[in-house]
């Protein structure tokens, strides 16, 4: 008798004279419906998957399951936590710059207080990855006013409702200071750089605060003044 290539199922030579025809047929048709009734239990069933880009994963030893396809622009990474050990999560890759945001503003801000006080310089960013830090690249467009007292203006950045970084203080420390004996103004464009490590992957709210250390003969600080454009830059840098 011979048998065939791949499942080795039995089948009649072709110069044997079939005796029992029924038997032969029964006897192949048998093997045909074992293999295939084996076959479809060990096969995965399409229905496990239910979207474009949807992959199948190992659970366990002979266990597969459905992982969900990712974000745009995440990669397929290895993740011993996770049910599958795989996880989706944005490329990897120390110092690279993985968004850009920004945004602008010439809303003319007067501020008037000793209290920090927001100038309309403001951004939001999401972070894709915990370990990523953000660096804030501010442009100000700030103008300091006084009569005859000595004004000093600060700044500080927050990120939501923390200080990220204060530059100067009440004192004038780092912050920008005006002295003379008759009324003055300083104009200028303030650069400001921060990298700062949030450690968050939900929405961000970064803006620039300022204040002047007293109020004393028109003492105030202004930003975007005749419309003068102020931007701020975020830019998120992976881990």
């Amino acid at each position: 008798m011979a048998n065939t290539t791949n499942y080795n199922w039995e089948t009649p030579d072709d110069t044997d004279l079939v005796k029992d025809g029924a038997l032969a047929i029964r006897t192949l048709g048998s093997a045909v419906d074992t293999t295939v009734f084996n076959n479809a239990a060990a096969a995965i069933a399409k229905s496990i998957v239910d979207a474009k880009g949807d992959i199948i994963a190992a659970t366990a030893a002979d266990t597969v399951s459905r992982l969900a396809v990712g974000a745009n622009d995440t990669v397929l990474t290895a993740d011993s936590s996770t049910a599958t050990g795989l996880k989706w999560a944005a490329a990897a890759g120390g110092g690279k710059v993985l968004q850009v945001v920004s945004a602008t503003t010439t809303t003319d801000t007067t501020i008037a207080s000793t209290s920090f006080t927001d100038t309309t310089i403001t951004a939001t960013i999401t972070p894709t990855s915990a370990t990523s830090k953000v660096l804030i690249l501010i442009s100000a467009a700030q103008i300091i006013l006084r009569n005859s007292t000595v004004i000093n203006s600060n700044l500080r950045i927050l990120r939501d409702a923390n200080t990220v970084t204060d530059f100067g203080n009440n004192n004038g420390a780092y912050g920008l200071s005006i002295t003379g004996a008759s009324a003055v103004d300083m104009r200028m464009i303030r650069a400001i750089h921060f990298l700062d490590s949030p450690a968050s992957t939900s929405a961000l709210v970064y803006k620039l605060q300022a204040r002047v250390n007293n109020t004393a003969d028109s003492g105030q600080t202004r930003f975007q003044i005749d419309d003068t454009l102020s931007s701020i830059i975020l830019m998120e840098i992976g881990a």
